[in-house]
């Protein structure tokens, strides 16, 4: 299953130095596509709405946006509604790309995420200013081959 996994700049830099780690991120599970209302056979909804829900999850945990994108095993956890899952001993070649903002995205969303200081997911996703930030930043694709200037 694609995993998208949130992360702060200095677990980058540790999981792809080490070249394994246990991760906490989030996937289409059944229950997450219902809770969407996303149909199966959407992956590129459910796609962009994975990596949404962990870009924010991101921020509220580190305070950015930056997500690493993997094909692993993984196994459902809390809360289930955002698809979150679970995975021990993730290689860092099963990452396949990785997601940042840029300087400008960066700067909005360190706003939002000292706004929501103290927050849970389901509590900031329905935030006015998470709508903002989704609908006014787009994170930036990489390649995991890039990952050394977004672990500083």
């Amino acid at each position: 299953m694609l995993v998208f996994v949130p992360l702060s700049p200095p677990d980058l830099d540790a999981w792809a130095s080490s070249g394994r780690r246990d991760v906490s991120g989030f996937a289409a599970t059944p229950v997450f596509l219902e809770t969407f209302g996303l149909p199966s056979h959407d992956i590129e909804d459910a796609d962009l709405t994975l990596l949404e829900v962990a870009g924010v999850a991101g921020l509220l945990a580190h305070g950015v946006r930056l997500v690493a994108v993997c094909q692993t095993e993984a196994s459902g956890s809390e809360p289930a509604e955002f698809g979150a899952v679970v995975a021990e001993g993730v290689r860092w070649g099963a990452v396949e790309s990785l997601f940042a903002d840029d300087a400008d995205g960066a700067a909005r969303a360190a706003a939002v995420g000292a706004v929501l200081a103290g927050a849970g997911l389901e509590e900031a996703w329905e935030a006015d200013a998470v709508s903002d930030l989704l609908r006014g930043t787009e994170l930036l694709w990489h390649n995991s081959t890039e990952w050394e200037p977004l672990s500083h």
